[in-house]
């Protein structure tokens, strides 16, 4: 038996200027379903007002608990909070954005009535102060063959766990590496293959606001070093379904950072997944992007000298 509808979980650190806004967004999201889900609070090493902004937010509820971990690692603090989630879904909130009014309420009838394995929503950026109104859920089902495709070609949604609402007893058998960064890019080809029921939206409540610098956005060698580990699980699971997709991957990780990649030693293992790829079959695929055939020729040359 169900404790919750849904497990929202929310995780956090060093994000005080804009934990309130975010608390305050979820109660609002949920409406009248709010004592019908779960709200699960994680605080990890957070040095400013963090803990005590989601102990204040705590306080009362009975549907909502709270963590201080140590854990100094996103993916540990996901499967952390996977493990004490009780809701029959799940979704994962970042401290710094925040959710559209009234949204969940459609979303948890949506996921009671469809009950897919998995619920893709898009999410909206936002930049600045202009808030944009909030849109009907419109959720189509798609196979699980055209799900992973569209992650592949990564123009409907990318592998954040974000905006997402997925049945907590197929998260519990993908489990996110112990990663500082890009642990959801490890894991998200795997939680693809394992659901057999999707949806996906065009529209969704997630507002992602960009506040500059993050985690994976402010890259360093050993932030590339995890990006290749996630691109090589992905290999892994997917093997060689999708190979043309899968290479538009490596053609952006090269692109990007060819200049730490040439000076590895063990450089050779990504240089193949280039040299391998027939060329003219690559370039007439018709799901490929053209952006993707013009930096195709590219990395070729990039890789020449390595």
């Amino acid at each position: 038996m169900k404790l919750y509808d849904l497990s929202v979980i929310v995780t956090a650190h060093n994000c005080a200027q804009y934990l309130t806004s975010c608390l305050d967004s979820i109660k609002v999201a949920l409406g009248e379903k709010f004592s019908q889900c779960e709200i699960v609070l994680i605080n990890d090493s957070s040095t400013d007002a963090t803990p005590d902004i989601f102990q204040a937010f705590a306080a009362g509820q009975n549907n909502v608990v709270c963590f201080d971990v140590a854990f100094k690692n996103i993916g540990t603090v996901r499967n952390f909070g996977v493990s004490q989630a009780r809701g029959e879904y799940i979704t994962m909130v970042d401290g710094d954005d925040q959710l559209q009014p009234e949204s969940l309420v459609e979303i948890i009838e949506f996921l009671d009535h469809h009950q897919p394995d998995m619920l893709i929503t898009k999410l909206t950026e936002i930049r600045g102060d202009i808030i944009p109104p909030s849109l009907p859920l419109l959720a189509k089902p798609i196979t699980t063959t055209t799900a992973i495709k569209k992650y592949l070609i990564h123009q409907e949604f990318q592998a954040h766990f974000i905006g997402k609402f997925i049945k907590r007893s197929v998260l519990l058998r993908c489990k996110f590496p112990n990663y500082i960064c890009y642990e959801d890019s490890f894991v998200f080809p795997e939680l693809l293959k394992s659901c057999k029921k999707i949806y996906i939206s065009p529209t969704g409540p997630y507002m992602y606001f960009k506040h500059g610098n993050t985690l994976s956005s402010d890259i360093d060698e050993e932030k590339i070093k995890l990006c290749k580990q996630g691109l090589d699980q992905m290999s892994l699971v997917l093997k060689e379904e999708y190979k043309f997709l899968q290479v538009c991957h490596w053609i952006e990780f090269i692109n990007r950072n060819h200049l730490t990649i040439s000076k590895w030693k063990d450089r050779h293992s990504i240089k193949q997944n280039i040299e391998d790829v027939d060329t003219l079959p690559f370039l007439l695929h018709p799901a490929i992007r053209i952006s993707y055939k013009r930096k195709l020729i590219k990395v070729k040359k990039l890789i020449r000298s390595w």
